[in-house]
């Protein structure tokens, strides 16, 4: 492998057992970085000296428990840098304002605690970057571009709320903003704290769902007339992250949750359309 400069060359990726690995993993790669993947339960294989991404949070749901876990074997052990993946959920919603990162967390649901409680558990090092991260669009089959595409697929009415506006992420944008905060961390800058990261533009998701219909319907010589509506008197759970300080400290620029956006849709309908096939046999 050539020098890259990056000291360490090593990263450690503490996995969510999603999608999120495997494009965390690629961009490491072709950043030039050697690159270790590891579950929640392989840190004693944790190779001595490499920088950490902890991508452990990012299971949500039943993983957070070993996700807690995860952070408080890590404040233990003698580290260098370590980047810790975290949500916007540290935050209640609701507000009229753009979150930034001196914004006291008040989370107001159990996964939003969940989360907060894992950042607390790293606070006491003094080389932990947080970035939190808007919604995830695409991390899982769960998240909320699988559920669209299945719900269109099987021609089933959806319902999304259409008052809580966010600044979501897709997987592959997340990838370039943390392997570029993890190319500064290599190279020496001193730049520990917390972070935001959020797309440039704002939605409901309700009209990311309009989004994705419309590029899914270029696939198609017919019309998929989806059946699309507004959750009935949705709370406004509103929670915009500013992302100011990313661009200040590291020049780490937004982009559109739209960027990419039809060919995750062709991925998305390829694997669908596969797995038609399968249970078709």
């Amino acid at each position: 492998m050539p020098d890259t400069g990056y000291t360490p060359e090593s990263v450690a990726v503490i996995g969510a057992g999603n999608d999120i690995d495997s494009a965390l993993q690629k961009r490491l790669q072709r950043a030039g970085f050697r690159v270790q993947l590891l579950t929640p339960d392989q840190l004693d294989q944790l190779r001595p000296g490499a920088l950490v991404i902890n991508a452990s949070c990012c299971a949500g749901g039943k993983g957070m428990s070993a996700a807690l876990w995860t952070c408080r074997e890590l404040a233990q052990k003698s580290l260098n840098p370590l980047l810790h993946l975290s949500s916007y959920q540290v935050f209640a919603g609701g507000a009229r304002k753009r979150y930034d990162e001196e914004d006291e967390p008040a989370p107001a649901t159990d996964a939003g605690r969940q989360w907060l409680e894992c950042e607390h558990a790293l606070a006491g090092r003094d080389n932990v970057s947080v970035l939190r991260l808007g919604w995830m669009l695409d991390r899982s089959e769960d998240a909320l571009l699988g559920r669209v595409l299945r719900g269109l697929a099987a021609h089933q009415p959806i319902a999304l709320d259409d008052r809580s506006r966010g600044s979501p992420v897709t997987v592959a944008d997340m990838a370039r903003v943390a392997v570029a905060v993890v190319q500064q961390l290599a190279s020496g800058a001193p730049t520990f704290g917390v972070y935001h990261y959020g797309a440039a533009d704002t939605c409901t998701a309700l009209e990311f769902a309009h989004e994705v219909v419309e590029r899914a319907q270029s696939f198609y010589d017919e019309d998929l007339s989806p059946q699309l509506s507004a959750l009935p008197a949705a709370e406004d759970r509103s929670a915009v992250l500013a992302c100011n300080k990313l661009r200040d400290v590291f020049g780490i620029q937004q982009r559109s949750w739209r960027q990419g956006l039809t060919r995750q849709v062709e991925l998305w309908l390829e694997k669908l359309e596969g797995e038609r096939v399968r249970n078709a046999e």
